[in-house]
């Protein structure tokens, strides 16, 4: 291979540690900070953990842009072009979602600054933040597009390799590809339905799954399975 092999398992490592961050501090975030966070009219009760739920977002994204350069340096060798393509469709992801967040955060200079009290009845602030929100989710809808799109591409890199066992590999394909469908069903459909959504379920399993296999077993890098 063309990476020296410390580097490369130092890679893959890196690889496993940033999965693991980004999936367990979205679960953790959603689970126990962003529940009951756009309540406007009750802000003041839940402005600390509104703003601790985009830190962690922010944390969050930065783990992605993190993967996303563990995971080119990883699968640059089987196929650079396609490597470089993955990564630049997951680190558009990490921008958008740095992008999405600026927007919710915009939620405190509509909710908290006095001047805008003077100026705005509560009803009028408390629907200009929501629709900040709305956006935001919108953007989040396109962030899984271009997220799934560039994960896939990294699972086929994956695949032809034989790095990691092919099941593994095809959890993997199936996640990021419900992640496609299901953004794109958001933006298209009037009322997508509901069950599109349990697909991703299986989603932040296989992402810790994915990580802990990096960590704790590494990666097949056998040469007879190298592809240049």
């Amino acid at each position: 291979m063309g990476n020296n092999g410390s580097s490369f398992k130092l890679y893959v490592k890196h690889l496993g540690a940033a999965y693991l961050i980004y999936i367990i501090l979205g679960m953790f975030n959603s689970l126990l900070f962003k529940q009951g966070i756009y309540n406007f009219g009750a802000f003041d009760e839940v402005e600390i953990k509104f703003r601790l739920a985009q830190t962690i977002d922010i944390i969050m994204f930065i783990a992605v842009i993190w993967a996303s350069w563990a995971q080119y340096l990883v699968t640059k060798t089987i196929n650079k072009n396609f490597a470089l393509v993955a990564l630049l469709f997951r680190f558009g992801e990490g921008l958008l979602g740095f992008v999405a967040t600026i927007i919710t955060l915009a939620v405190i200079a509509v909710l908290k600054n006095p001047e805008f009290s003077t100026v705005f009845q509560d009803e009028q602030l408390h629907t200009l933040a929501s629709i900040f929100v709305k956006i935001s989710g919108s953007m989040w809808d396109v962030l899984l597009i271009i997220m799934g799109i560039g994960a896939t591409i990294f699972m086929y890199l994956f695949y032809v390799s034989n790095y990691v066992p092919k099941w593994l590999v095809l959890w993997g394909t199936f996640t990021y590809i419900s992640m496609v469908v299901y953004g794109f069903s958001n933006i298209v459909l009037l009322n997508p339905p509901q069950i599109l959504s349990y697909f991703m379920m299986p989603g932040a399993v296989f992402e810790i799954t994915f990580g802990l296999w990096l960590l704790i077993k590494g990666i097949d890098i056998q040469p007879d399975k190298n592809h240049a």
